[in-house]
């Protein structure tokens, strides 16, 4: 099963991808099967990920940064996780784990990799609860209207690590209607990516347990997380997010650190 990230030309992302692959790699061989997946023409995006070594997959998203809200579009490389499943350099395969870059693995996630769900398979949100004004929303898809229920009562799954049963998606065209359902509903979505897919998929989507997406700021995470997922304050963060840069987030980060070169070292000091 291939490990999956998903960029932009943001050049945060790009050094958090190789913090990600760095850390994967240390735990589970230099020759886990990872791939980027980038929309975007950046060539020293291009040439960055050559060096590292990291395999690509030059991919042209049908939710375009076009089509995304204004506010949503300083994190466009995110949705690329929606279409896993018509990237043609996954077409032959039936499962795939996504991690958003902001994550380093800290402990061995082959017990992850084992797992094949009904859907995609996702941790809890570690915030608050998903609630949504709407009972129902509705979607047109050739010519035909669809209706979404809206699952209550339900807690948000975080899409910071998403476990995808790419085969099942692809069945009966259920990414393409998840697609138009997304286009058509994106602008009033609250969390971005995340809320599309709680608010599609609902009860279908099969809880991981926290450990596979752990944010430094619990209490346990040094014990139980394999992977750690900055999810809020990033590791070079030393003012924002203040409520969030407790418990294990100053040690999470001394380890995020240690798998940089000194040039990137400057480069942190920068953002």
């Amino acid at each position: 099963m291939k490990v999956v990230f998903c960029i932009d030309d943001d050049p945060r992302y790009l050094l958090l991808l190789k913090v990600a692959v760095r850390s994967l790699r240390a735990l589970q061989g230099a020759d886990v099967s990872c791939l980027c997946v980038y929309a975007g023409q950046d060539k020293n995006v291009l040439a960055a990920l050559e060096n590292e070594a990291v395999p690509l997959a030059r991919y042209t998203p049908r939710l375009s940064p076009e089509l995304l809200p204004q506010r949503a579009r300083r994190c466009a490389g995110c949705f690329l996780k929606l279409e896993l499943a018509l990237v043609p350099e996954l077409k032959d395969d039936d499962f795939a784990l996504y991690c958003d870059v902001d994550v380093l693995f800290y402990r061995s996630i082959t017990e992850l990799l084992n797992i094949r769900p009904g859907y995609m398979g996702m941790a809890r949100e570690a915030t608050a609860p998903f609630f949504h004004e709407h009972q129902r929303l509705d979607y047109r898809f050739r010519e035909r209207n669809y209706t979404v229920p809206m699952p209550f009562p339900i807690w948000t799954f975080s899409s910071g690590i998403a476990l995808f049963n790419l085969q099942r998606l692809r069945r009966r065209g259920m990414i393409e209607h998840f697609l138009a359902f997304s286009i058509q509903h994106i602008e009033i979505i609250g969390n971005f990516d995340q809320s599309l897919l709680n608010y599609f998929f609902g009860r279908r989507i099969t809880r991981l347990p926290d450990r596979w997406n752990c944010p430094p700021y619990r209490h346990d995470c040094l014990e139980t997380a394999h992977i750690v997922h900055f999810h809020g304050p990033k590791p070079w963060d030393k003012t924002m997010f203040p409520e969030l840069r407790i418990n294990c987030f100053e040690a999470m980060r001394a380890v995020w650190m240690e798998y940089l070169r000194r040039d990137e070292l400057k480069q942190v000091e920068r953002f």
